[in-house]
C-alpha cells in the first residue's frame, strides 16, 4: 500500500514538472468568463497582410564566402546591412532600437512631392513662411527658381527651408502632407516610424534601421530622387541672375566608395542633437548585388562616413553574388 501511494506522488510530481502551473493562474482561468462569439472577416484580414514587410527570399541572398567574418566595429548607435534583391540582412546591430532621423526625412518628403507628378521647370518662389533655419540657408526669400531645383537643393544641400517649399507647393496643408508622409511610410510596410514635419527638424521623426533600409530602397527606385541623390554639388541659377553653388552633406560621394568598382546609387544625411549622425546609401559594386547601408546615431559626422564605408566594403568582401 505504501508502495502504491509513493508511486502515484512520483507520477503527480512528474506530470507538474512537465506542465508547471501557477495556482493563480489556475484560479483565474476557473473564473473566467464565456467569451462572446466574435466574427472573423478573412477578406480584411488578407488586406492587412498585403501591408506586412516581405520576407525575404533567400534563394536570390548572395553566399557567405568568409564564414568567419562577423562584421565590423562601428561607432552608430544602430545599424544595417541589407541586400537590396533578396531583402537578406548581412549585418545587423540594435535594428529595433527606435532613434531620431533627421533629414533622413526629407526622402519621404519628396517622395510625396512627386506622386502629384509636378511639371519640374515649372517657377517656384521662396518665401518667408518657407524659411526654417538648423542648417545652411542656400536661397534668400524672394528667390525665384524652378522646382527640379528646389528638389537639388533639398536633396544634395539638405536645405530645410527648399524643403518646406516642396511641401508648400504640393497644395496640400501642411498636416495633410506629413499625414501622407506616414501613410507612404505604412504602405512600404514601416511599422516602427512616424514622421512629424517634413524637413526633419523634429526629434519625433523616428525610424528603426530596418524600416529605413526598406524606405531607402523603394524610394531610390524613382530615377529623379535617385538621380539628385547621386550629385557631389548642384549649380542654381534664379531669376534674379544670382547662380548659388550647393555642395552635398553626402561626403561619401567624392570618397573611393563612389569610384570604380564601386558606385553610390543614391543616398541621404541625417543629423539632430537627438538624433546623433545619420547616413543611409545604397552601393553597387562591379555589376554584383547592391546593398543598402543604414547608420543611425555616429557620434561624428566623419564617424557616420566611415561606418557606412566600412561596412559597405565589408559586404563585398565577406559575401559572393556572382553564383546568383
Amino acid at each position: 500500500m505504501i508502495i502504491k501511494l509513493f508511486t502515484q506522488l512520483v507520477l503527480a510530481t512528474t506530470v507538474f514538472q512537465f506542465f508547471p502551473m501557477d495556482v493563480g493562474e489556475l484560479e483565474n482561468r476557473a473564473l473566467f468568463p464565456e467569451s462572446q462569439e466574435r466574427s472573423f472577416d478573412l477578406l480584411a484580414s488578407y488586406g492587412n497582410l498585403q501591408h506586412l514587410p516581405q520576407v525575404s527570399d533567400r534563394s536570390q541572398a548572395p553566399t557567405k564566402r568568409v564564414t568567419a567574418s562577423m562584421g565590423v566595429v562601428t561607432g552608430a548607435q544602430s545599424a544595417i546591412v541589407m541586400d537590396r534583391r533578396s531583402k537578406e540582412v548581412l549585418f545587423e546591430k540594435n535594428i529595433h532600437d527606435s532613434r531620431a532621423i533627421g533629414s533622413i526625412t526629407k526622402l519621404m518628403t519628396a517622395h510625396v512631392f512627386l506622386q502629384s507628378q509636378p511639371d519640374l521647370s515649372a517657377p517656384a518662389t521662396i518665401t518667408a513662411q518657407d524659411v526654417r533655419l538648423g542648417a545652411t540657408l542656400h536661397l534668400p526669400v524672394g528667390e525665384t527658381i524652378t522646382i527640379q531645383d528646389l528638389l537639388n537643393a533639398s536633396l544634395v544641400g539638405s536645405d530645410n527651408t527648399a524643403t518646406m517649399a516642396l511641401a508648400r507647393l504640393s497644395g496640400l496643408p501642411l498636416g495633410d502632407f506629413v499625414a501622407r508622409m506616414n501613410e507612404e511610410a505604412a504602405l512600404m510596410g514601416m511599422q516602427e516610424t512616424t514622421f512629424a514635419d517634413p524637413a526633419g527638424l523634429s526629434s519625433d521623426n523616428v525610424s528603426v534601421v530596418t524600416d529605413l533600409a526598406r524606405m531607402f530602397d523603394a524610394i531610390l527606385q524613382n530615377e529623379t530622387i535617385s538621380h539628385i541623390t547621386r550629385q557631389s554639388a548642384v549649380s542654381v541659377t534664379g531669376t534674379s541672375g544670382r547662380t548659388y553653388a550647393i555642395e552635398s552633406t553626402d561626403e561619401l560621394l567624392t570618397s573611393f566608395v563612389n569610384q570604380a568598382p564601386y558606385e553610390i546609387l543614391g543616398g541621404k544625411t541625417g543629423f539632430l542633437p537627438e538624433a546623433g549622425y545619420c547616413l543611409g546609401s545604397i552601393f553597387s559594386h562591379d555589376g554584383e548585388g547592391d546593398v543598402v547601408v543604414v547608420v543611425l546615431g555616429s557620434d561624428t559626422k566623419e564617424g557616420r562616413f566611415q561606418d557606412v564605408k566600412s561596412l559597405a566594403v565589408w559586404a563585398y568582401q565577406t559575401f559572393d553574388w556572382s553564383t546568383l
